[in-house]
């Protein structure tokens, strides 16, 4: 229903705005990167999605259409609402959580306030086609060796496969804290078995 509001800033709670447009204040839920990058009477502009509820409607915003699609896809997960994709948008950036998905990292997606093992496991197993690799490529930097991440995606890469194939392996790997020679190697092997 609305794409999203360009309005001044009136006040800012621990997980909401509030946004002035012409004299109306817009209550909108967000999240913590979204809520830091507020400034109290400046100009902001929020991509939003209403939540249509029997006896409410409810508005999220985020700073970023990345953000905000991230929170569609989650809340698209059945048993993942409004509150746990926020929780996990608090915890780590949209190409993070992407990543995450890809690599199948329960570990990490269980860190986010209210994600335990069952709903991590149903985000990755309901979310792992939707994800586009490109959008992933972002999170790689959050994973420890992020520098030899890039350097193992970039001699697969010139020994002919494909980016997104080699980064979608390389996203795989478990520990990423090898030397770069082995997790080639790795990468290598996880790709035999794409």
């Amino acid at each position: 229903m609305y794409e999203y509001l360009n309005g001044r800033v009136d006040y800012i709670g621990e997980d909401y705005a509030v946004i002035d447009i012409s004299g109306l204040g817009y209550k909108v839920f967000t999240s913590q990167n979204t809520v830091r990058k507020l400034k109290i009477s400046e100009i902001a502009k929020i991509f939003t999605h209403l939540i249509v509820k029997e006896d409410d409607l409810v508005l999220y915003g985020f700073s970023t259409r990345d953000e905000l699609g991230m929170f569609k896809l989650l809340i698209s997960v059945s048993g993942v609402g409004p509150k746990a994709g926020v929780s996990l948008l608090n915890q780590y950036k949209s190409s993070e959580i992407a990543a995450s998905i890809i690599a199948r990292d329960i570990g990490k997606l269980t860190k986010a306030q209210g994600i335990g093992k069952k709903i991590a496991e149903r985000i990755i197993l309901e979310l792992k086609d939707k994800i586009d690799t490109e959008s992933a490529i972002g999170g790689i930097e959050t994973f420890d060796g992020g520098d030899e991440i890039s350097q193992v995606i970039e001699a697969l890469v010139s020994l002919g496969y494909n980016y997104s194939i080699a980064s979608t392996a390389v996203l795989k790997l478990k520990d990423t804290k090898k030397p770069i020679d082995i997790l080639i190697k790795d990468a290598l092997k996880q790709l035999a078995t794409m």
